[in-house]
This record gives structure tokens, sequence and C-alpha cells, in this order.
């Protein structure tokens, strides 16, 4: 099995069993809406064989304040400790998603010139006063709350271009060099807390490491425990690569689901249906095969049918790398639904993996790039994509709904990944599952198989949305 069995609740409330559509992203709002999910995910994660949850947005994203444990409330700081609570009461433990040298020192960088440089997002890695700061977070995360390791995330908001950091050799050796400081302060202060690394930002998407950036990436395994290979918008180690790497380095290697989808923050959660358990199974055994034993693995709202199925499929095979995908599928459907009938369960496990073929048979994994922003996710200009191999850098995130916004955003990836003609296919597609899924429903109406009727009827509503808007 994998050792290193990780949900990825990536912000607080993107395993949200209801939207929230009345706040721009990402909300780290902790009310009684986001208790009650974390509760029912946190139960679901573990009898599906997770055994560790990384997240961020439990304490800040962008406001560090100078005294740092002014930074969080009496109120929040005890919010926090209820979601940490509710996350070892299943038996789980949680890695603190934690900026290093970025994600939360936005007024520290404006107020204190010592840790500015090129970059107003970023602390410089050459200032001493940095080092500080970042200690200071460490220490109050790690002495405030009752954390089990942290995530490191040094890459993914660019890094300073002073003249004091222009001594590195390239980027790869500036957010190394951070990284293994921050990791090394953890390890002699903090000796029980898992540290993981993921690639996030250290290239572009599109772009897969050198062997001579290979070499370099090998100096974070002795200081670190688990690495993860993202691969939100393709892997950075190649598949020829890998194999050879994971032999070499000192630390768990381990890979994300290869596609998932973004939860949209504001959408119902039955809007869509897209169980992509296939996909991440075949990713998943192939990192397997080469040696990797980690896994990081998205967390969507487990209301939305397809997420739910996704999320045990991929759970199932950590636990057993043998088992084959239909026998997977197969266990998810009697847990789920608890089928009336071998001949139920079969309909039910037919229906998903027909959702998921039809969604990539009519999906264009290669973005649109030269859409209207109103029909666009906004997130072209929020990554740097290859230079040289833009049209690499999949498979990958895929975006319902804009990122950004107020209230329940458009349909953005039938116009992103689809043409006419996969948005004719895919509609023709899901009138025919429709069908389907009202023969699962007329076997046994239950609340489940409801969802599953719902969120079909709802996607085939968007496509004819995207097409009127598109007049196809």
């Amino acid at each position: 099995m994998f050792d290193y069995r990780i949900a990825y609740n990536c912000w607080i409330n993107d395993s949200r069993i209801e939207p929230i559509s009345d706040e721009d992203w990402p909300s780290i709002r902790i009310d009684d809406g986001t208790m009650y999910s974390l509760n029912k995910t946190m139960a679901f994660l573990k009898s599906a064989g997770y055994n560790y949850v990384d997240m961020f947005g439990l304490i800040t994203n962008h406001n560090w304040k100078e005294d740092i444990p002014s930074t969080v409330s009496a109120e929040r700081k005890e919010q926090v400790k209820r979601v940490i609570e509710i996350m070892h009461k299943y038996g789980l433990k949680l890695i603190y998603g934690l900026g290093v040298y970025s994600w939360g020192f936005d007024e520290i960088i404006t107020r204190d010139e010592r840790v500015r440089g090129t970059n107003p997002h970023v602390m410089c890695a050459s200032s001493a006063q940095s080092e500080k700061i970042m200690q200071k977070v460490i220490d109050f995360v790690a002495g405030t709350f009752d954390i089990d390791g942290f995530h490191l995330e040094a890459a993914d908001q660019g890094r300073c271009h002073c003249e004091s950091c222009a001594h590195y050799e390239n980027d790869i050796a500036y957010y190394n060099d951070i990284n293994i400081r921050t990791a090394g302060y953890i390890r002699e202060n903090y000796p029980d807390k898992l540290l993981l690394i993921n690639t996030s930002g250290y290239l572009r998407w599109g772009d897969t490491f050198t062997s001579g950036q290979l070499k370099q990436i090998e100096d974070l395994g002795p200081a670190i425990d688990v690495f993860i290979d993202v691969g939100s918008h393709g892997p950075f180690v190649e598949s020829n690569d890998r194999p050879g790497f994971i032999r070499s380095f000192k630390a768990s290697f381990g890979t994300a689901n290869g596609f998932w989808i973004y939860p949209p923050q504001r959408w119902a959660r039955d809007r869509w249906l897209i169980p992509h358990f296939q996909q991440n199974y075949h990713n998943l055994k192939s990192v397997y095969e080469d040696g990797g034993r980690s896994c990081e693995l998205y967390v969507s709202p487990i209301s939305n049918p397809g997420a739910e199925i996704t999320l045990l499929c991929n759970g199932l095979f950590c636990m057993n790398p043998q088992l084959s995908m239909d026998m997977i599928l197969k266990k998810a459907v009697e847990r789920l639904y608890s089928p009336k009938s071998d001949e139920h369960a079969s309909l039910i496990a037919d229906l998903f993996k027909k959702a998921e073929n039809l969604f990539f048979d009519c999906y264009n994994p290669v973005r649109n790039r030269d859409l209207d922003e109103s029909l666009s996710d906004g997130v072209e200009d929020l990554f740097l994509w290859s230079e040289t191999y833009p049209e690499r850098a999949v498979p990958g995130e895929l975006f319902l709904e804009p990122l950004f916004g107020i209230g329940s955003g458009f349909p953005c990836y039938l116009t992103v990944h689809f043409d006419k003609e996969g948005r004719r296919k895919y509609r023709e597609g899901m009138a025919q599952l429709i069908e389907q899924a009202n023969e699962i429903y007329r076997i046994n109406p239950c609340s489940r198989t409801q969802r599953l009727v719902s969120c079909i009827r709802n996607t085939i509503s968007d496509i004819e949305l995207a097409q009127r808007t598109m007049k196809d």
C-alpha cells in the first residue's frame, strides 16, 4: 500500500457540503457549515483509507501581523483547535499548509523594508529578518496547535530577484535553499513533525526537470519525509526519469491525482458529474510501480456523486494497489449505494464509467486561450505556462466556474475545454445517461440516487447555456 495516503483539502472550505456563494475565493471562513462539512468529510476519508489531511487556510492566507500571535483572534484560535480535534477524532493526522517566505506575508513586506525584495508577495531569501519571521511563524503554529506536520510551500508565488539574491544559480536553487533552511529549523525544534514539499511553482506548467535539475531536487531528500510531484498541469518528473530518481531519492516520492477538478466554491454541489477514478487509477498505479509510496489526492465535496466515488476509489486503491479498477469500483458502489441486486450494482458502476468516459471523449485537455474573459476561468494569468511547450500543460486541474467572483459563475469548463462538436456530443451522451440514472433511482429511490439524476439534469442545462452563449 501507499505509506502516506494524504487527502489534500487544499483550502479549508474546498470540501464544504454546501457552497459559499457570497464570498470571493479562497474563503477561509470557519462557521457551522464548515464544521459540519469537515466532520462528514473526515469520517468519509478515514473509512476510505486515508491517513493524513493536508490543509491551507486554517489561520490566515495573506495577513500575518508583525506580532505573529496577534494575527489570530481568540475565537479563531478556538475554531482551529476544534477543526484539528475533528481530524484527530477520526484518526487522521494534520499536515499544516505553511507558506515559506510567501503566502501570508504581504502586510509584513509592506511595513518592514528589511524583508522587502522585488516581489510584493514574498520575503527576500537573503534577509536574516525574513528567516527570523519565518521561524516565529513556525514556533507560533507548532506551539499553539496540535498539528502533525508541515506542507512547505515556497515556490508558487515566485521569488525575490534583488541583488542579494542574484547569487542563486537558478530558481530551483533559490526554492531549495529556503525550503531546506525552514525544514532544518523544524527538524531541530519539532522533530516529530512530518515534512512535505510539492513541486508547485518549481517550474512553469508544462515543463519538466532536466537531469541537472533532478540532481538539485535530490538535495531536498535528506531534509524532508515526503516529496509530491503534484502534476496539476503535467508532472515535472518525466515518466522515463522517475524510476531512477525514486531509487536515489532519500524521501518518499509521490503524486497527486494527475487529473482533478478544483472544487467550485460558489456552485451547487449537484451541478456537475465528472467522476475521474479511472484517470487517477492509471496515474497512481504507474507511480506505485515505479516505487512511489506517497500520494496527495485532492478533496472535493462528497455531496457530489462524482467527487464522492472518485475519492473512495482512490483511497481503496492506495490501501491495496493490487486490486483491479473494476474490483475497486465494485467495492465503492456496494459501500455507497447498497444496491438491491447484482444487476443494480452493475447499472450504477456502468453509469459512473460511462460518465467518465463520455467527459474525456468530449473535452479537449488543451486550453482555449482565445476566449473572452467572461467565458474563461480567470486563471490564464495566474500560472506561468511553459514558454516552449504550453500544450504540454496537461493533464491538469479543471475549473468548472471562474475561480474568482461573487455568486454562481458561468460554466466556463464547457467553453475553455469544449468546442462546438464536443458540447454537442456531451449533451447527447448525457441525455442517454439520464435515462439510466432514472432507472437506478426507480429501483432504489433515495437521496444518493436522486443526486445522480439531478447532477446529470443540471449538467445538460449548463451545456445548453454554453451552446446558447457560444451560438452553437
